[in-house]
């Protein structure tokens, strides 16, 4: 009996010895120290670039129409019309966003088509209102490299030829010289020869005196 107690007691002291060393070893949860010179990053969260994530400010380009003008967002190809018989401040300001602030507004109160005051840009741009409301646009020769173009890329400097590609175009003589009507667009030519250039660009109402 007495030897048969101390197995008995063996067993027990054995198990109590098992259950604190398991306990000792699953019970830390501290990651191991980092050996010298390495950094420890095993609870600190890096931070993440995000920066080419962030949106940028799209890039937009202004084009001519016969019926007023476009803003195009060069990222996505999307359109904005700004349509003639719109509001002359919002197509103010919408065009000042592309080429800055004009560098004359004025009014002229003598043209055959009636009183407009006029905004225009050192690219050749001019504008036309009436009572508030943008009613034309006109191109003239400039130096400027942000000269404005169609969509299809006719501008002042294209070639009758180019022009013809595009539109459908008629040329004739009048008072203010080869002009040519394409469409709704309208304009003067340096000659009538398929080599002659698009001196001035216009749509809508115009200050041109016959």
């Amino acid at each position: 009996m007495p030897k048969k107690n101390q197995f008995s007691q063996t067993l027990v002291l054995l198990g109590l010895f098992l259950v604190v060393a398991t306990t000792a070893c699953t019970g830390n949860s501290t990651a191991p120290a980092p050996t010298p010179g390495e950094a420890d990053t095993s609870e600190t969260p890096q931070p993440t670039d995000n920066s080419a994530e962030a949106p940028q400010a799209a890039d937009v380009g202004l084009t001519l129409t016969d019926e007023g003008l476009q803003l195009i967002n060069l990222q996505t190809g999307s359109t904005t019309p700004l349509a003639f018989d719109s509001d002359m401040a919002t197509t103010l300001d919408a065009v000042t966003q592309v080429l800055g602030e004009p560098e004359e507004t004025s009014e002229n109160s003598e043209c055959p088509s009636g009183p407009l005051t006029i905004a225009s840009w050192s690219n050749g741009l001019a504008l036309n209102a009436a009572d508030d409301t943008f009613v034309g646009w006109a191109m003239r020769p400039s130096d400027d490299d942000t000269a404005l173009t169609t969509v299809s890329g006719i501008g002042i400097g294209s070639t009758r030829q180019e022009l013809e590609e595009t539109y459908t175009v008629e040329v004739f003589d009048s008072s203010l010289g080869v002009e040519f009507s394409a469409g709704q667009l309208f304009g003067l030519l340096s000659s009538p020869e398929p080599t002659g250039t698009i001196t001035n660009l216009w749509a809508g109402v115009a200050c041109n005196f016959r």
